[in-house]
């Protein structure tokens, strides 16, 4: 009965050490080669990371070379450009000398010349005196001419005295005409000499050959500085997913079971280094467009040049990112923008740019939603910018219990009480502050064209004693935080209807170098 017993049991208690020791086997095959393909995986990152680091530190050493060349150039132009100024200077007062000489000689020159005639006109009517008192002497008898002949004698010696004097005047004036004119000759000369010496002065060629040295580095730089932001993103990318593996294989190596290895190895990695490999720009920029001008790209152009320094641009509307005319409120683009910007890396710059009602969506998005997220915006850039109802006093004012009403011209009869209505609504309300989570702001609008339906800077009343009166409507300055960079200013467009898209087409000028240094 013994014998039975053990040997019933011992095919049971082989088969439990059979099904552990294919268990244990089973781990092991399934880590070994975990393991085994994950080691040189690390190496190849450690490799990849080391060389990137290399190539950045490399990179960073032209970077800082090239920078030092293009300041050793800025000095050495600064230096070529004064002594170019003082040569100029300097060519400018003898050109200014040389004609004050040539314009003096030639007024000496006709000084002397009208001289000269006159003698020549003397010289000539002294001939003509003497040659008439000869024929007078021979037209008398003798008795008369012999008691004139001492006059007569005298008078024709004075004339031929006189006659000699004048040409002994004129051959002076003369000579001295000549040699004022060689004068005058030699400073045209030098004149023209002058002129073709600023002319090459204008022209540098070594200043040139500086320029030139400088904009080939000033590109060189330039796509170092596009090489490092690339590499310094494939670094992270790298050093993410070394992490991430590193993270997997200690998991592994403290897994319970092969199912653990195999779903933390497989779906978790393949989905995180997936994640990772997606670039994250450095800059946003959001432009918004408003009612009147439905895409303001088209006067902007900003979309390439923004590109250009591998930022994103992202085009909506004040309605929605998408052109929806039956939205009539900022809220569906509001939503919107929590939306997006809750998926942006936290430290990448957040621009925005709106005009008209998308410069009113631009301030609510940039006031209420991002400084709800404790979202920093780096730069907010709005032109005309409105609220509701196409009102500047309802983007300008916080009006979250009524919105003010639009004015009425002078025309209507009633006019008096709606603009009353719209004079105390901005009494009574509140103005908007651009919140401090703003870093630079940018305001330009207009208030003598329409746009806004409040653009009128005075509109017509009734005060509590019934008297007509003139009030201002609301302003296009906003209250900032002491802590903003604020740039604000009303413009003269000229009166038209059309000049909100006339201060868009100013700011599409402006734009592009205040972003500049805004764009990493």
């Amino acid at each position: 009965m013994n014998s039975g017993i053990v040997h019933i049991e011992t095919p049971k208690t082989a088969l439990f050490a059979d099904l552990v020791f294919a268990c244990l086997f089973m781990c092991l095959l399934v880590m070994m080669p975990t393991l085994s393909v994950a080691a040189p995986n690390i190496n190849s990152y450690d490799n990849q990371v080391a060389q990137l680091t290399k190539n950045l530190s490399a990179d960073n050493a032209k970077i800082r070379a090239i920078e030092k060349s293009i300041a050793t150039l800025d000095r050495k132009t600064l230096g070529l450009r004064k002594r170019l100024r003082k040569e100029r200077t300097g060519s400018r007062t003898e050109i200014n000398k040389a004609k004050r000489d040539i314009k003096r000689q030639t007024n000496e020159i006709q000084r002397l010349q009208i001289a000269i005639r006159l003698i020549e006109k003397d010289i000539l009517l002294t001939a003509r005196d003497t040659q008439r008192s000869k024929e007078y002497y021979k037209s008398l008898n003798p008795f008369k001419r012999q008691l004139e002949a001492g006059t007569h004698k005298d008078k024709i010696k004075q004339n031929k005295r006189n006659t000699a004097q004048m040409r002994v005047e004129k051959t002076t004036l003369t000579a001295e005409s000549n040699a004022i004119k060689a004068e005058r000759k030699s400073a045209e000369k030098q004149l023209l000499a002058i002129g073709k010496k600023q002319q090459n002065e204008d022209v540098d060629p070594k200043l040139q050959s500086i320029l030139d040295q400088q904009k080939r580095k000033t590109k060189s730089i330039a796509k170092l500085r596009k090489t490092v932001r690339k590499n310094k993103s494939q670094l992270l990318a790298l050093k993410s997913k070394r992490k991430h593996l590193l993270d997997q294989i200690n998991l592994a190596n403290s897994a319970p079971a092969p199912a653990a290895i195999r779903s933390n190895l497989q779906e978790p990695v393949s989905q995180q280094v997936a994640s990772q490999t997606q670039p994250e720009f450095s800059s946003y920029v959001f432009a918004i467009s408003g009612e009147l001008a439905s895409n303001i790209e088209d006067t902007l152009q900003l979309k390439s040049w923004v590109e250009s320094y591998e930022a994103t641009y992202i085009q909506a509307h004040w309605n929605g990112f998408e052109d929806n005319a039956d939205n009539l409120s900022t809220d569906h683009f509001k939503q919107q923008f929590e939306e997006r910007l809750s998926a942006i890396h936290p430290d990448a710059n957040i621009i925005l740019i709106g005009h008209g009602r998308g410069g009113g969506a631009a301030i609510e998005a940039a006031t209420e939603v991002a400084s709800k997220l404790n979202r920093a915006i780096e730069f907010l850039a709005v032109i005309d910018p409105i609220g509701d109802s196409n009102l500047r006093a309802n983007i300008v004012y916080n009006n979250t219990s009524s919105q003010c009403v639009t004015p009425k011209s002078n025309s209507e009869n009633d006019d008096r009480i709606i603009n009353t209505e719209y004079a105390q609504c901005i009494k009574d309300a509140q103005r908007r502050k651009i919140t401090s989570n703003i870093k630079h702001f940018y305001n330009r609008w207009q208030k003598d064209s329409e746009g806004p339906l409040d653009y009128h800077r005075q509109i017509a009343i009734i005060d509590n004693n019934g008297q007509n009166i003139s009030v201002p409507t609301a302003t296009g300055r906003f209250t900032t935080s002491s802590a903003i960079e604020s740039d604000q200013k009303r413009v003269f467009v000229g009166e038209g209807k059309d000049a909100h898209i006339a201060l868009l087409a100013q700011a599409s000028k402006a734009l592009p170098k205040l972003l500049l240094k805004h764009l990493r």
